[in-house]
């Protein structure tokens, strides 16, 4: 069975919490992602909103509704992230995405306004994950191979 790509994996956290939102909230997240009906300027607005519900209520509930949001632009993102086999797959960096977007959901400074908030969220990630995918290929670097660990003198 082929896998499952990553906007279905983010779709899908989405559907498993969307049950549990009220009516309330699954209209502001409605909003939240209609470019038709909604300007940029209030979606950013409605994105700080559920950005701070993260924040303050549910983590759980919250984290999946911000990747779904979020989730055009980290696809972007992960296509210009390149795997560095054996130790860092695109498993990996799905999965550190996620982390990084989490935890720049739950750190970003937002402007009382809402202004910028996906650009905020989503430029603090990609520069995270770029500073961890030079960390990964330092400590990558660093290591010796089995191969070569036998051609050490003793």
């Amino acid at each position: 069975m082929a896998s499952k790509t990553f906007a279905e994996e983010l779709k899908e956290g989405y559907l498993q919490v969307a049950g549990c939102l009220s009516d309330e909230e699954r209209r502001l997240v409605w909003r939240a992602r209609d470019p038709i009906n909604t300007s940029g300027v209030e979606r950013n607005r409605l994105l700080a909103q559920i950005v701070c519900s993260y924040r303050t209520r549910s983590k759980g509930r919250w984290g999946p509704v911000i990747l779904d949001l979020l989730a055009p632009t980290l696809i972007l993102m992960l296509q210009g992230l390149r795997p560095e086999p054996p130790a860092i797959d695109e498993e990996e960096i799905r999965q550190q995405l996620v982390a990084e977007t989490l935890r720049a959901a739950a750190t970003v400074p937002l402007l009382d306004s809402g202004l910028q908030t996906r650009f905020r969220l989503t430029s603090r990630t990609y520069t995270r994950m770029l500073r961890w995918l030079a960390r990964e290929g330092r400590r990558q670097r660093s290591q010796l191979s089995l191969e070569n660990a036998g051609e050490l003198p003793r």
